[in-house]
């Protein structure tokens, strides 16, 4: 925890002004925090982390007093490193390399027994009951190659919906080592480009590396009186003028299951005739104000056209019912299963899927997805992992031990913080007993 907190401060006070502080608090939230959790039986790291909180739980924090933490390199022993030594610190090789240590005899640590036969102290350590890590590992810069010696790998290009799934062939770059290439996305009909992952410019090195364009499908028009969910964090305003004083509120980006909604009543265009949806929140506080009309940003909540077949995403599972009004309960579908549809009909704001057995249920996409949605089967912990009672991991219930090598049957899955707008979520396993982490750092997909 501590080397991630240094390198973490180190990297921003290097370049305050183009440090991504947003991502900073949201690795915290989801990866360091989850580490506590997953030591939840340590006093010492309970004690450690109001510490934490106090420094990296919000961005406010972070802006606010990462050069303090930096300033604590003079009491563990860093004093001689530069920021830019310590913004190369490894915090998963430094936690490998002290349980190595840990598991050590305590002799190792204090005596040695020399040439001549005599014992005498030794520092090899540092042992210490202030919660300092025993050793601190920096990431080695890789000895420079030659051409002669070592040979170019290509450059992979992907096009990819939402769900990983391939929407045009992969693309091979090739060249000399040390010459540019340049890749460029593609314009896919009924998609919209998204996110770009990976450097679209570049030298070939002798590493292989990837450029993957993932791609939405495109948004349906938005009309007066449509309901609609933002697909990625948004501001509600009240005003079509966009300022930090006219703000009423930011909605973090969220899961698709978990997307805030909102009622459209209006359209407006700001002082630089920018247009804006004016809306009505749909997230149980009844606000009207202003978001972006960007497509990127928000799509209809209700498919209007109809897929082939959907997945239930809902962790509740989903109703069939035999009238389009939702009414006479038939069938119940649990999460994951995938239903095949005859067509679209609409009713009121909202739409229904027709299945093809004749019965109705909801077009909501955040309980519905089109296509084969896959979620992992089973997953094996990688580390020491606890089970909980609730998906928000509270109230545990059992703990795995690293040596178990636990492996779960995975039953749903669900987020954190669906009612909580303002925070991001993070997935979780329901499994037999109880919920897991759904973290890779933590548990692996095997099946």
């Amino acid at each position: 925890m501590l080397s991630w907190a240094l390198k973490t401060a180190a990297q921003i006070s290097l370049d305050p002004e183009g440090a991504d502080i947003d991502a900073i608090v949201k690795d915290y939230q989801e990866n360091i925090r989850q580490k506590r959790l997953e030591a939840s039986t340590s006093a010492l790291i309970k004690n450690f982390m109001p510490m934490l909180d106090l420094y990296f739980g919000t961005k406010e924090a972070i802006l606010g007093n990462y050069k303090k933490v930096l300033n604590l390199k003079s009491k563990i022993y860093l004093s001689q490193y530069s920021a830019e030594q310590l913004s190369k610190l490894d915090p998963e090789a430094s936690e490998v390399q002290e349980r190595a240590l840990l598991g050590k005899s305590l002799k190792n640590f204090v005596t040695q027994r020399d040439v001549d036969g005599t014992m005498k102290d030794v520092a090899d350590g540092q042992l210490s009951m202030a919660g300092q890590p025993s050793c601190f590992v920096f990431k080695r810069v890789a000895a420079p190659t030659t051409p002669s010696t070592v040979s170019s790998k290509p450059v992979t290009i992907r096009y990819v919906d939402e769900q990983g799934q391939s929407l045009k062939p992969d693309k091979t770059l090739t060249g000399s080592l040390g010459a540019d290439y340049q890749a460029e996305a593609l314009e896919i009909s009924g998609y919209n480009l998204v996110k770009t992952t990976g450097e679209e410019t570049g030298k070939f090195t002798s590493s292989e590396q990837t450029i993957t364009y993932t791609y939405c499908k495109a948004a349906d028009p938005v009309v007066k009186k449509s309901v609609i969910y933002a697909t990625r964090k948004i501001g509600l305003y009240d005003s079509p003028t966009f300022t930090k004083q006219s703000r009423l509120q930011w909605y973090a980006q969220k899961s698709r299951m978990n997307r805030p909604m909102f009622k459209v009543v209006g359209t407006a265009t700001s002082k630089n005739g920018v247009k804006r949806y004016q809306v009505v929140d749909l997230n149980g506080q009844g606000i009207t104000g202003y978001i972006t009309a960007k497509t990127a940003y928000s799509t209809r909540l209700h498919y209007t056209t109809r897929p082939s077949r959907v997945t239930v995403i809902n962790p509740d599972g989903l109703n069939a019912y035999t009238k389009k009004s939702l009414t006479g309960k038939s069938i119940h579908y649990r999460q994951g299963q995938v239903l095949k549809v005859k067509r679209v009909v609409t009713h009121k704001l909202t739409t229904r899927l027709v299945l093809r057995n004749g019965r109705y249920i909801s077009g909501n996409k955040k309980l519905v997805i089109a296509g084969k949605y896959k979620m992992p089967k089973r997953v094996q912990a990688k580390t020491a992992v606890n089970r909980y009672d609730t998906v928000r991991l509270t109230k545990r219930n059992r703990h795995y031990t690293k040596k178990s090598q636990a492996v779960f049957k995975v039953q749903g899955w669900a987020y954190t913080n669906a009612n909580n707008f303002r925070k991001g979520d993070t997935l979780r396993y329901k499994v037999a007993g109880g919920y897991i982490t759904g973290n890779s750092r933590f548990v692996k997909v095997i099946e």
